[in-house]
C-alpha cells in the first residue's frame, strides 16, 4: 500500500455510515479519484472543514494496487470555499463547473490544464459573481482542453472559411457552423447575425461583441424556436444543444443557474 501526496479540488462528498465520508477528488497528478475519509464525520478535529466541496487542498492518501477507492490519511487547506456560499448564484456557478469536470472526465486521467482552470474558476467565484460571458468563456476553455470544442470558424462539411456576417447556420449534429451551400442539405438551426461571432469573441476573451442585442434563432425544419431574445439566450441554446447531442449529458446544476443568469 503506497502513500501518495497530491493537490486536489473536492468535487463531491457524502456521508458513509455513521463516521466516514466518501469523497470525489480531482487531483493534479492523477485526475479524478474516489476516496474514503475514515472517521471524518465522527471526529470534530480530524479533517475539520477540510473536505468540503469546492475546497482546494493538499492531500495524502493510501492506495492499494493502484486502483479502486483510496484512503485519505491527511488533508490541509490551500483555499477554502469561503465566499462561494454568499449567494445562490455563486454556489450554482461553482456547482456547474465542478459537475462539468466530474461528468466529462474519466477516472485516473490526468488533466493539468483542466485542473488549473477549475482552480482559477473557483478562485474567481469566491471574489465575484460571474456574468454569463464569464461562464461561457470558461465553458469553452474546458471544452477545448477536453477536445470537444465546436467549430465556429469554418464549415464543418466542406471546410470553407466564412466571414463573420455569414456565420449564421449552426449544426449541433455536425458540431459546428455550415456555409450557405451546405446548410440546405444538412440539419441545422439559423441564428441571427452576430450570435456566432459573439461566442467567438467570448472564446477569445473579449466578451460578447453585441451585449443585449435582440436576436432571433430558429430551427430550419421547425420554424422559430424563440424570437426577440438576446445574446445569452441564443448562445445558451447553441451550447446546450451541442453538448446534449454530442456528450449526452445534461447538468443538473445548470437548470437552476439558467434562471439566475436570465
Amino acid at each position: 500500500m503506497a502513500l501518495h501526496k497530491d493537490e486536489a479540488i473536492v468535487l463531491f462528498k457524502r456521508s458513509y455510515g455513521e463516521s466516514d465520508k466518501i469523497i470525489r477528488l480531482f487531483t493534479l497528478s492523477s485526475g479524478k479519484i474516489a476516496a474514503i475519509a475514515k472517521g471524518a464525520n465522527k471526529s470534530q478535529k480530524r479533517f475539520a472543514n477540510t473536505l468540503e466541496t469546492f475546497n482546494r487542498i493538499n492531500v495524502e492518501y493510501f492506495e492499494k494496487y493502484g486502483r479502486g477507492m483510496v484512503r485519505i490519511e491527511n488533508a490541509d487547506i490551500i483555499e477554502t470555499n469561503s465566499g462561494i456560499e454568499t449567494s445562490l448564484k455563486r454556489a450554482c456557478t461553482a456547482g456547474f463547473f465542478v459537475e462539468f469536470v466530474d461528468r466529462l472526465t474519466k477516472e485516473r486521467e490526468r488533466h493539468d490544464d483542466l485542473f488549473n482552470i477549475l482552480a482559477e474558476v473557483l478562485q474567481g467565484i469566491r471574489g465575484a459573481e460571474f456574468t454569463y460571458d464569464d461562464i461561457l468563456y470558461y465553458q469553452l476553455r474546458m471544452l477545448e482542453i477536453l477536445g470537444f470544442m465546436p467549430n465556429f470558424h469554418t464549415c464543418v462539411y466542406c471546410g470553407q472559411a466564412m466571414a463573420a456576417d455569414k456565420r449564421i447556420f449552426f449544426s449541433k449534429e455536425r458540431g459546428g457552423i455550415l456555409c450557405h451551400k451546405c446548410a440546405p442539405s444538412l440539419p441545422h438551426q439559423v441564428c441571427a447575425e452576430g450570435v456566432i461571432e459573439g461566442i467567438v469573441s467570448v472564446q477569445q476573451g473579449n466578451g460578447s461583441s453585441a451585449p443585449g442585442f435582440q436576436a432571433a434563432c430558429w430551427c430550419a425544419e421547425k420554424g422559430p424556436v424563440y424570437l426577440n431574445n438576446g445574446f445569452e439566450k441564443a448562445a445558451q441554446d447553441i451550447m446546450e444543444g451541442f453538448m446534449t447531442f454530442h456528450l449526452d449529458v445534461e447538468f443538473k446544476s445548470y437548470r437552476i443557474l439558467k434562471g439566475l443568469i436570465a
